[in-house]
């Protein structure tokens, strides 16, 4: 009983992300550096994130027209104002993913790529997000870290702000362009 176990847990981490389309990529469809796509971008909205007396973070949200659609291209940007340690910041993410009710089955794939890709942050560091309307990418300090091939992931990811669901209204209206 117990080989069984372990063999159905060994199949299952394999694949997990074949089935969900979750594999992290090559990253030939996009741009090593980020300040070349920004440059062709409007800004949506823009957004600090404090908790009590303490600033955690600026944000802001880009799309080509200058408005949030899900479906195209968008960019999405924070700055630290404090130091996060990766598994701080991949538990907040967990956090806020339950919060707006994403079914643990939904993001429990992506969380080892997370881990892979973000870094510990320190005070003044950037994370962005691009998504070019099929793929997501992760640039750190305006360096491309790495990708994850899923539209739904973006969607699942962004929605932790945007979502009508979020934990932080007032900054989901601002990054929305909406005062």
């Amino acid at each position: 009983m117990l080989v069984m176990r372990n063999l159905f847990f060994v199949l299952l981490i394999g694949i997990s992300p074949m089935l969900l389309n979750a594999k992290p990529s090559t990253t030939d469809n996009v741009p090593a550096e980020l300040n070349n796509v920004k440059n062709q971008l409007m800004l949506v909205g823009k957004a600090k994130f404090s908790v009590l007396f303490w600033d955690i973070y600026d944000s802001a949200l880009f799309s080509a027209s200058g408005d949030y659609q899900a479906q195209n291209a968008y960019l999405f940007e924070i700055t630290y104002l404090r130091e996060i340690s990766k598994a701080d910041l991949i538990e907040r993410t967990v956090e806020q993913w339950q919060h707006i009710g994403v079914p643990e089955n939904a993001y429990a794939p992506y969380l080892e790529q997370l881990e892979q890709l973000w870094p510990n942050i320190n005070k003044g560091d950037q994370l962005a997000m691009w998504f070019n309307g099929t793929s997501t990418a992760f640039y750190f300090n305006q360096k491309l870290q790495g990708q994850i091939d899923s539209p739904e992931f973006s969607e699942m990811f962004v929605n932790i702000w945007l979502s009508p669901q979020t934990s932080q209204p007032k900054l989901r209206k601002k990054l929305l362009g909406k005062r």
